[in-house]
């Protein structure tokens, strides 16, 4: 069986030794979307050949990059299985990857064709090959690679647009003490998926056993040799690149595709909850913000998807959401896992311990409005009611020369039990989005206790009045 590494490689040509699509490869995809456009097997090899009667009427060559594209990518699983749990502990892999190629791809006409018949037939596969190379080849897919352009190659698709301003995303070179905290941006859709399948997880483990959630994570979201019934695609049209002490932003749509309706539905519900409850690459915990003299945390919106600071409307999405699993598969016990503690974190989950609320933060302002991240980005007006409040005290985070509890607000390779997210709805005012997870948790049901008197609290949905 194949590795986790050795998968991620690209193929290397045997004789010229550079990066290059294996003919058989480009073929089979092809085969495959033939079929699944509901070309007949006769013509699908009269046109491609069969093995034991050879080539077809149109043969498909080796595709070779335009010009050099190598570069140094990073794979790095935040959170594994281990013993029935999934832990966080980041395994990066560094890897090569052929980054944004321009391919050249030969198509030539054999002798097996009928001369009148074969520019009709040379069409016919290049169309074939076309939406193929839409749909995605290689072992990787599902994380967004093998893709031209994404556009929607399954039965059912959804896309939604989105404006993010973020402290960065990182591939192999990210910032270090050592290039003086000068890494390279660059916005990773794996970073999307990502946080797709943790908050995928977060809502699973709430509904089911250890082996059922495994399972149905891998039906969806694919596996090492799996493909999953859910493909993510990133169309970027802006992006800026900023300084440590400015965001960058970026701008652009998500499209999610699946194979099935009520697949599609259970996804776009976990990006409608990730929309409203974190964020995307370092710092997803926090609202942005400046600390320590450098950018920290993302704030990050899709069109109409932002909830207003109401009980119900959050209420009856979480209910949605819930119900979206359960149309997917029947609930059965769920394992009573608990997220770890300041040497052992583990996966969160929406359980009887944990805690949603809607923090009002009136004053707050978006980050567009925000002129001078240096002067302004550390200030309550920027932070927000909740992220100040746990700043505060060194019982919670504290500042920028506070210790801090690792137990509540997290610290160096310990992700936080409270995660914070700023609101800005399209009508009334700002407010901020409180998780706890572990609040039977003494010190984290503190910071529970001290937040304000007129915040909402929407999950669990079992203790609330409706």
């Amino acid at each position: 069986m194949r590795g986790f590494q050795e998968l991620l490689l690209p193929v290397f040509h045997p004789v010229y030794g550079i990066p290059y699509v294996p003919a058989a490869s480009l073929k089979g995809a092809t085969k495959a979307w033939a079929r699944q456009d509901g070309a007949s097997k006769s013509e699908i090899n009269r046109l491609l050949g069969e093995l034991d009667k050879g080539v077809g009427c149109i043969q498909i060559l080796d595709a070779f990059p335009k010009a050099p594209c190598l570069s140094v990518d990073m794979a790095n699983p935040q959170w594994t299985w281990e013993n029935n749990r999934v832990k966080y502990q980041p395994v990066p892999h560094a890897l090569l990857s052929m980054k944004e190629p321009e391919l050249v791809i030969g198509l030539v006409r054999t002798h097996r064709g009928k001369q009148q018949e074969q520019t009709d037939d040379l069409e016919t596969v290049k169309t074939w090959l076309e939406n193929a190379l839409t749909a995605g080849i290689g072992s990787r897919v599902s994380a967004g690679y093998g893709r031209t352009q994404p556009q929607a190659a399954l039965d059912h698709s959804s896309s939604h647009s989105f404006k993010m301003w973020t402290q960065g995303m990182y591939g192999a070179n990210h910032p270090t003490r050592e290039n003086n905290y000068q890494g390279k941006v660059e916005f990773r859709i794996s970073g999307v998926r990502g946080v797709l399948r943790y908050w995928f997880r977060t809502v699973a483990l709430g509904l089911y056993d250890v082996n059922t959630c495994q399972t149905f994570e891998t039906d969806l979201f694919g596996g090492l040799s799996k493909e999953g019934s859910v493909k993510i695609g990133i169309n970027l049209t802006k992006q800026e690149v900023s300084t440590n002490t400015s965001p960058h932003f970026y701008e652009g749509s998500i499209l999610l595709e699946s194979k099935y309706e009520n697949h599609l539905l259970l996804v776009e519900n976990v990006l409608k909850l990730l929309s409203n409850i974190a964020g995307v690459g370092r710092g997803s915990r926090r609202p942005l913000h400046l600390n320590n003299r450098r950018m920290r945390g993302c704030h990050w919106e899709l069109d109409n998807l932002k909830f207003a600071f109401d009980k119900n409307e959050w209420q009856e999405f979480l209910k949605s959401l819930v119900n979206s699993f359960k149309k997917v598969r029947q609930p059965t016990v769920p394992a009573n896992i608990n997220p770890g503690n300041d040497r052992n974190r583990y996966q969160d989950i929406f359980n009887s311990e944990a805690k949603i609320f809607l923090v009002p933060s009136l004053h707050q302002k978006h980050p567009e409005r925000v002129n001078n991240w240096s002067n302004d980005g550390s200030k309550q007006q920027v932070l927000g009611e909740a992220l100040n409040l746990l700043y505060s005290s060194p019982s919670f985070k504290g500042g920028e020369k506070a210790v801090g509890n690792p137990l509540v607000g997290g610290k160096l390779e310990i992700p936080s039990f409270v995660i914070i997210k700023s609101i800005f709805p399209s009508s009334g005012h700002p407010y901020q989005v409180v998780t706890i997870f572990g609040v039977n948790h003494p010190q984290r049901d503190n910071f529970v206790r001290a937040l304000p008197n007129n915040s909402i609290q929407v999950w669990p949905l079992s203790t609330i009045n409706n």
